[in-house]
This record gives C-alpha cells, sequence and structure tokens, in this order.
C-alpha cells in the first residue's frame, strides 16, 4: 500500500511538471518594445575600404559637398526656372552644356551636364522636362561625391544642412538613405557599389569608383 502510494504522488509530481513547462513555454511574449539598433553607415567590413583624403583635400571636398546639395535645395525647393540653373553654374565656373532629347514616351527632355566640377565632385546632371504650359521643371538633379570612409556621413550631415527640419527618413540602410520632401519631391543618397557603375549610360568609372556617393532630389512618383 504504501508502495502504491508513493507511486500515485511520483506520477501526480512528473504531470505538474509537464503542465508547468507546458504553461511557461505557452506564456506571451514581453510586451515591451524590442530596442532597434540604430542603421550604421559605415563602409561594409565586407568591401574593400575606400581610401582616406589628406587633410587638403577633404576640406576642398567638404565645401565642394556643401555647395552641391544646396544647389540640389535651391533648384527642388523654389519656382526657379532651367535658366536660373544654367545661369548659377556659369557663374560658379562649373561650364554647364545642354543635351536635348524628344520621344513619344517622355516628350521633351532636356539634361544639363557640366564640365568643371568642383573638388570632390562630379557627374552633375539634371533633367528638365516641359510640362502641356510649356514650361520646364526638374525632375531629377544629382552628383556624386568621392569615395571616403567618411563620405557617407558627410553627405547626410550636408542634406540635413540643406534641406532643414526633415523628417524621419523613409529607407535607410547603410548605403542608402532617402526622405520625402514637402514639396512633391524625395531626396536620397546612395553609396555605390560594384552593381551601380557597371553599363551606366551618363557616366564613366573605373573599380576605383566603387563608394562614391550619389545624392540626388527628384520627383516622387505621385508628384509627376
Amino acid at each position: 500500500m504504501k508502495y502504491g502510494i508513493l507511486l500515485m504522488i511520483l506520477i501526480a509530481t512528473l504531470l505538474m511538471g509537464k503542465v508547468f513547462l507546458f504553461n511557461s513555454k505557452s506564456e506571451p511574449p514581453s510586451s515591451q518594445p524590442q530596442k532597434v539598433p540604430p542603421v550604421t553607415h559605415e563602409e561594409s567590413p565586407l568591401s574593400p575600404p575606400s581610401k582616406a583624403l589628406n587633410p587638403a583635400e577633404a576640406k576642398a571636398a567638404s565645401v565642394s559637398l556643401k555647395k552641391m546639395t544646396m544647389i540640389l535645395f535651391e533648384y527642388t525647393a523654389d519656382e526657379k526656372k532651367l535658366e536660373d540653373l544654367i545661369r548659377n553654374l556659369k557663374s560658379s565656373g562649373l561650364e554647364p552644356f545642354l543635351v536635348q532629347d524628344k520621344n513619344d514616351y517622355t516628350g521633351e527632355m532636356i539634361i544639363v551636364r557640366t564640365k568643371k566640377p568642383f573638388p570632390g565632385t562630379r557627374y552633375f546632371h539634371a533633367q528638365y522636362f516641359t510640362d502641356e504650359n510649356k514650361q520646364t521643371f526638374a525632375q531629377h538633379i544629382s552628383f556624386e561625391f568621392q569615395p571616403s570612409p567618411e563620405a557617407m556621413n558627410q553627405a547626410i550631415q550636408a542634406v540635413h544642412e540643406a534641406f532643414r527640419n526633415l523628417d524621419k527618413p523613409t529607407n535607410e540602410t547603410r548605403d542608402f538613405v532617402q526622405w520625402n520632401l514637402d514639396h512633391g519631391y524625395v531626396v536620397w543618397i546612395k553609396r555605390l557599389g560594384p552593381e551601380d557603375i557597371q553599363g551606366n549610360p551618363f557616366n564613366s568609372y573605373s573599380d576605383d569608383d566603387v563608394g562614391s556617393i550619389r545624392i540626388a532630389v527628384e520627383l516622387a512618383p505621385e508628384g509627376h
């Protein structure tokens, strides 16, 4: 009889243990919000590191970056015309030139490029279209900033200084950031990878250009 009681107690203990284990596994997850680590914009450790600039190069490039970013802001934020952009680029010594294109799908498009970019920048590219009232408007304006370990963070800082009161980015990764602007445009920054510099229809690249930073303002799809 004694052994029977002990056996029943042992079985009951084992059953209670299983019930406790089941309940512990079935508890709902904690309601505490999960902390999302901030996105880093440092160069990927899997990519070849960019070459650091000497102090003179870094200073000149920083000044150029701010000037070009302000051009992107000024000629998309206000109702400034293509002629105003051309006048600004000429007075800045960038020697702009125009290429016109027209087809049945996109209508008339004017591309603006420059022959003499500021130090540390290149490949200024603006695309203007003509609306039904024969008025031109900027669809896309961009330029590129030379690669360096600090280039991405410097570009982000320059955009924040030019485009003040930016909301939280709508898209952000190590190599890309995009914000919505109030006037139907978006501004984005992209660190170019090997896949971005191959077969480009406008720009010439070599392997040394991996890590270049492109900063662009363009009409959002709903802005057309």
